[in-house]
């Protein structure tokens, strides 16, 4: 789970989720590549919003839904120096957006923003005090 923050403004991709039969906006993620999160971090940034020039830190970990996955999933911090790029994979990501922090919080409590995934990595990263003040 990766939370793209360039400035004041969040990366966000419009992707279809099947099981809930929908598109939701959210922040990238993607299964793991390789034992080390911030290299799964790097290569999904890159697929997913096209961006190359960053720094990541770990943040931490959490279990999507601990009633039914025993899963653990790394949230990582990507600092973006150059939001812009291409998306690699167009077949996953229908749209990209870059909100200001103020726009992102009004999402979230629109309902714009109800993936749990994304709405955990933005409660961590608030808790840490790692997102742009408003």
């Amino acid at each position: 789970m990766i939370l793209p923050i360039h400035g004041m403004n969040v990366g966000l991709v419009h992707i279809y989720r099947y099981p809930v039969g929908s598109w939701q906006w959210g922040f990238p993620r993607g299964f793991s590549h390789d034992r080390d999160p911030l290299v799964t971090a790097r290569m999904e940034l890159h697929e997913e919003l096209g961006v190359q020039d960053t720094e990541f830190e770990l943040l931490g970990v959490m279990t999507p839904d601990s009633g039914m996955l025993a899963n653990r999933v790394a949230v990582v911090l990507a600092r973006v120096n150059e939001p812009t790029g291409h998306v690699v994979d167009v077949q996953e990501v229908a749209a990209v957006r870059w909100l200001h922090i103020r726009e992102l919080w009004h999402w979230v409590a629109q309902g714009r923003i109800e993936d749990g995934m994304s709405l955990a990595a933005l409660t961590l990263a608030h808790a840490l005090d790692h997102l742009p003040s408003p």
